[in-house]
């Protein structure tokens, strides 16, 4: 059960993270600090733009989402 937890918990991290990554390419700031000509390079600066910037911002709500995720889960799964 406590493995089985672990691991919900280390998908739900995963699942806010790759929103807040997704969501942080929609920021117009993305588009003026790392302007991009081709897809490489707009990949390479979009996951910089996320370590460096929406990562450090958004940590602790994807910290707690991802607990109350979790804690839900294991309610659910008790039942």
């Amino acid at each position: 059960m406590k493995k089985n937890t672990i691991r919900v918990f280390v998908i739900n991290v995963m699942i806010l993270s790759l929103t807040a990554y997704i969501l942080g390419l929609t920021d117009s700031a993305f588009t003026q600090v790392y302007p991009s000509e081709n897809r490489f390079s707009y990949l390479i600066s979009s996951v910089k733009y996320f370590v460096l910037w929406v990562l450090p911002y958004w940590w602790p709500v994807i910290t707690v989402g991802a607990v109350l995720l979790t804690f839900l889960y294991a309610v659910i799964r008790k039942n």
